[in-house]
């Protein structure tokens, strides 16, 4: 859930971090894309967890 919320909170740092070379060579109107992509991938990753976390609280008395 925290990176989810890094790269939702901050995609063009998180692109920066890890997709810093693609990042410098896309023209200046695709890298807007590309990080609106990032911010997408992080709110993805944040609802995963938020999903995984729910089950393991609600579901876990069923889990033998």
């Amino acid at each position: 859930m925290a990176l989810g919320t890094f790269v939702a909170a901050s995609p063009l740092r998180a692109a920066k971090l890890w997709g810093s070379q693609r990042l410098a060579n896309l023209a200046p109107e695709r890298r807007a894309s590309f990080v609106r992509w990032y911010r997408a991938f992080g709110i993805l990753l944040l609802l995963a967890g938020v999903l995984v976390a729910v089950d393991g609280i609600v579901f876990s008395s069923y889990h033998h």
